[in-house]
């Protein structure tokens, strides 16, 4: 799973993102997600937070690596859809209504959002992955590994009284 965190501005940077167009975003990426072309790729668009009044951040998950930029055009269409054009006119510069750029995460922001089964996936790849890894990383998997179990102990025992 590929994650991108996107800081989206109007394409006229004069222009500020309202509350009701930072809502009209919002619902754009829900529409956007149950597109075919979003489903096909496995493509999920989520609002994160506001930045200030002319920018918002997106988070795009992706199944295959993506041209997170040029993907802003399907929440641009769902825009379009929602809101209208003729409300969407002051935001439009040179013939583009949104602008996006990639924001460099830290590894612990890009982890901190995994879903569920690829929690799981990371856990049976600690447990049966090892072959393939470098000394330290198979002493960091050891160390993840006796934590897991004490966990799972403290779970299992917490659960049994």
């Amino acid at each position: 799973m590929y994650n991108y965190l996107l800081d989206v501005t109007a394409a006229n940077k004069k222009i500020e993102i309202t509350k009701d167009l930072e809502n009209a975003i919002t619902d754009a990426c829900l529409d956007a997600n149950t597109t075919t072309n979003s489903r096909r790729y496995g493509r999920n668009f989520s609002f994160v937070s506001r930045i200030d009044p002319y920018t918002i951040r997106l988070r795009l998950k992706a199944e295959k690596p993506v041209i997170a930029t040029r993907a802003i055009s399907s929440i641009t269409r769902a825009l379009i859809r929602i809101y209208g054009m003729e409300k969407l006119e002051p935001l439009i510069y040179n013939g583009s209504i949104l602008n996006a750029t990639i924001v460099n995460e830290k590894p612990s922001e890009i982890y901190a959002n995994l879903d569920p089964h690829e929690i799981v996936q990371s856990v049976v790849e600690i447990f049966f992955g090892q072959e393939k890894k470098r000394n330290k990383d198979k002493e960091v998997a050891g160390e993840a590994a006796e934590q897991i179990r004490n966990i799972v102990i403290d779970y299992k025992n917490r659960t049994l009284n």
